[in-house]
């Protein structure tokens, strides 16, 4: 079961931890290994 999407508007720097690991994640698994850096950007949070 998929959770509800909350959207929020605000910056960058007033993200929890918790919120770029979850915005990291979801990158990773919406884009794959794409592009000349094959995701890494998106790894390790």
């Amino acid at each position: 079961m998929r959770a509800d999407v909350q959207w929020r508007l605000c910056w960058e720097n007033e993200l929890e931890l918790a919120e770029h690991v979850e915005l990291a994640e979801f990158f990773r698994k919406t884009y794959g290994p794409t592009g000349a850096f094959n995701a890494k950007p998106f790894e390790g949070s």
